[in-house]
């Protein structure tokens, strides 16, 4: 389960990014988080990670809090969370293959890593990855080659060879035309499904939101305005958080 207790955060004095949100996410719950750019929610995704310590207030991972975890430790827990970004964050010289294979890098020796030589079993662990996602045709393209779609089906392909258990996904789809991005959507959703995965998503998009969430989380300049089951959220609900000043 992903916490977050009393979290207040700023990056300039007396301008908050977020104030007093807590909230729990339920493993095998998929939450997509909304509201206009500067509400927050990348920063919600990067205390989940331990990108951010917040200057007030607790996170907390499967019952571990990240302000009392450092070094091995740390990295035991990041070990479980992977994030897919908007910018797709893959090596564009590189392969898809070789891509999807950076997800075994938490376990492999220093000089695995440093040399790029992964195990046999590595490698077919890769593929099988890159054959969920419908991608093992393009093994051996260069990621610089593939569609924004694949792309982001690549970086997926390296969360799975990681095997997360939590997803953070921060406007995931953002960038892609809307064939795409359902396509990508779907892939995800089935994913988490299937693998009883936890994602936490940022979206601007409050229709992709009620279609693949279980549940939505409203911010509205740092404050959390709503959370409650997809089925919970009208246009009302929707304008309370992106309507008025910003």
């Amino acid at each position: 389960m992903l916490e977050l207790k009393n979290i207040t955060h700023q990056f300039h004095k007396d301008e908050p990014v977020l104030q007093q949100v807590s909230l729990q996410v339920a493993e095998g719950e998929f939450v997509a988080v909304i509201g206009r750019s500067g509400a927050g929610k990348t920063t919600l995704l990067k205390l989940f990670n331990g990108m951010v310590t917040p200057q007030q207030g607790t996170v907390w991972i499967d019952g571990k809090c990240l302000s009392h975890c450092s070094g091995k430790k740390l990295r035991q827990i990041q070990q479980k969370i992977a994030v897919i970004y908007q910018d797709f964050c893959l090596v564009p010289q590189s392969t898809a293959l070789e891509n999807v294979l950076h997800g075994a890098l938490f376990r492999n020796p220093f000089w695995r890593v440093m040399t790029g030589c992964f195990s046999e079993q590595d490698q077919k662990n890769a593929k099988t990855a890159l054959a969920k996602v419908g991608l093992v045709e393009k093994a051996d393209a260069l990621v610089s080659t593939l569609s924004g779609g694949e792309k982001q089906r690549v970086a997926i392909a390296r969360a799975l060879l990681q095997q997360a258990r939590i997803i953070l996904a921060d406007e995931p789809v953002a960038s892609l035309d809307p064939m795409a991005a359902e396509q990508v959507l779907s892939l995800l959703k089935t994913l988490q499904q299937e693998n009883k995965l936890t994602v936490v998503m940022n979206s601007h998009n409050t229709v992709q939101a009620v279609q693949y969430a279980d549940r939505i989380i409203g911010l509205k300049q740092g404050v959390m305005v709503k959370d409650a089951p997809v089925s919970a959220w009208d246009e009302t609900s929707f304008a309370d958080v992106y309507g008025g000043a910003q």
